[in-house]
């Protein structure tokens, strides 16, 4: 058995407009959570422990505007969990095959990155939407990332909060990194 990590970015509620894209995701899904990432711990790292125990260790997959990056991307945990208080996680056990074939998958989308969603990202702001079908945005990811394995059901572009209500409803629970 393998475990992963889905990450969840807690909102900071900072007057800087770096963080306004947070604030309209949070206040129009009514969640604390505006971003998503997987988390896939190197081998031989304990991922029971806290984030010290794989902060340069371990590999997160997301699509982002962060930084440098456009689209989807897989980067080292230390790059992402620089700030690792505002960060929540749910933890996953998967069979050896469930994790060869998200992994798979997600390098797959890595290596076919065409960029972010900023269109799917507007049906968390308008009533009226037209799927991107040729970028993702990072909930969209983890979800159909977690749909090709069957860990959940339901394909499509999701919240971060509809995330964490298909997983919390299969038992798992939100915990924070630190």
């Amino acid at each position: 058995m393998k475990k992963i990590r889905i990450l969840l970015y807690r909102t900071v509620w900072k007057l800087k407009l770096k963080y306004f894209f947070n604030w309209l995701i949070s206040i129009r899904t009514l969640s604390k959570w505006s971003h998503v990432e997987i988390l896939d711990p190197d081998d031989g790292i304990d991922i029971g422990g806290t984030v010290q125990d794989f902060w340069n260790n371990g590999t997160c997959y997301t699509s982002t505007l962060r930084g440098s990056c456009n689209g989807t991307v897989s980067r080292n945990a230390s790059l992402v969990l620089d700030h690792p208080e505002n960060w929540d996680y749910i933890e996953i056990e998967l069979t050896e095959k469930q994790y060869e074939v998200l992994i798979w998958w997600l390098d797959m989308k890595v290596a076919a990155n065409m960029g972010y969603s900023k269109r799917d990202t507007m049906k968390f702001l308008v009533p009226v939407h037209f799927d991107d079908y040729q970028r993702d945005i990072c909930s969209e990811l983890i979800n159909n990332g977690l749909v090709v394995i069957q860990v959940v059901l339901g394909f499509g572009i999701v919240s971060p909060a509809k995330v964490v209500k298909k997983l919390t409803k299969l038992g798992l629970k939100v915990k924070s990194l630190l």
